[in-house]
């Protein structure tokens, strides 16, 4: 993980959105639910850059390869979008999943489908070697979970969107996290927020660590 260049946020706002136990006060089922806003100087391809770095973009979130129970978001988002400007032409590109099927109550098989053509091998962990400039982006990552014969609740989600804002002296970077059927009141999805975590002056995963423990 890069922890050399750390972010001054301008700006940061997180929200709580939800925290209840769907379990009982003996055996908690916790679903908590993360919203967080932050405002930088850098622009959203240093951005990708740094967090290509941390290990944010990689074929860990944005897959390549047929995956189980793992789609862009619960809505049917990509996996990833961009604004890029490859060869001097500003392109849109996607990662998006296509439903390939599977076994009924146990999985489901996504393949990772890219566009434009002339892109379709080259994975965003891979734009700033290749001088892809990227002007906006966006992840999404939602993991469901099966169990046999019985229907699970439980899933991860995790939605991250940078943009320039209005007149392009500040990036705007938003995170809805969420995380289901958690045994104690804790950070969702802290496998994220780690490779968040590159700010001055405070730890991401711990503000969000302290919010959630004073809801």
């Amino acid at each position: 993980m890069n922890q050399e260049i750390m972010l001054n946020a301008k700006q940061k706002r997180i929200r709580v959105k939800e925290l209840k136990n769907y379990g009982s006060s003996r055996h908690p089922l916790y679903t908590i639910a993360v919203e967080i806003e932050l405002t930088v100087s850098e622009s959203p391809d240093m951005l990708h850059k740094i967090f290509t770095g941390t290990g944010l973009i990689a074929r860990e979130t944005i897959p390549f390869e047929i995956v189980s129970n793992f789609r862009g978001s619960a809505d049917d988002k990509p996996f990833y979008s961009a604004l890029v400007v490859h060869e001097g032409i500003t392109k849109k590109y996607e990662v998006v999943a296509r439903d390939t099927g599977g076994f009924l109550r146990r999985s489901i098989n996504y393949e990772p489908v890219v566009y434009p053509e002339e892109l379709r091998l080259t994975h965003p962990a891979e734009f700033s070697r290749m001088n892809i400039e990227v002007e906006e982006w966006e992840l999404h990552n939602y993991k469901h979970y099966f169990m046999l014969l019985i229907a699970s609740k439980r899933y991860e989600s995790f939605d991250l969107w940078v943009r320039r804002e209005r007149g392009g002296e500040f990036t705007s970077i938003k995170v809805n996290l969420a995380e289901s059927e958690l045994k104690e009141k804790e950070v969702p999805c802290s496998w994220y927020l780690k490779r968040l975590s590159v700010f001055e002056g405070f730890d991401l995963e711990d503000e969000v660590r302290r919010k959630i423990e004073g809801g």
